[in-house]
């Protein structure tokens, strides 16, 4: 009897275990693939496409239900930065080729100068303002 109920103790902790380990390996993989997927944090190149008869000096590509884009047109409005809002799900036929021509999906995407930002991160986007002199310091 005490030998059963200790050869049972052994398979329910090996499998327990078992399945930790596999869990751990699987949302490890899932961790790495996602990072992997996600695009560069910014793209250096040529803007000039994104500011074309636009009399502001940030464009910010973005959609209506999006937090992290109504977190960076806060943040711009919050320190008095005009910039041009180009909802890519509008169906603007300029706006959508200027999208694609990114390369890369998600948003928000935020053109500063030769830099595109990819998603709203606050330390790169407050660097890329002070360069430009667009944000107070």
């Amino acid at each position: 009897m005490k030998s059963s109920l200790l050869h049972y103790a052994k398979e329910s902790a090996s499998l327990v275990l078992m399945v930790v380990i596999g869990l751990g390996i699987g949302l490890g993989a899932k961790a790495g693939w996602d990072r992997y997927q996600r695009g560069p944090e910014f793209i250096i190149t040529d803007t000039s496409a994104h500011f074309k008869d636009v009399n502001a000096p940030i464009v910010v590509y973005t959609t209506q239900w999006c937090p992290y884009c109504k977190q960076t047109k806060e943040y711009l409005t919050a320190n008095g930065i005009g910039f041009l809002e180009r909802d890519v799900e509008a169906g603007n036929a300029t706006t959508d080729a200027l999208y694609a021509s990114l390369d890369s999906s998600g948003v928000p995407k935020i053109v500063v100068g030769d830099m595109i930002i990819n998603g709203f991160n606050r330390p790169l986007l407050q660097r890329q303002l002070q360069k430009h002199h667009l944000l107070r310091q």
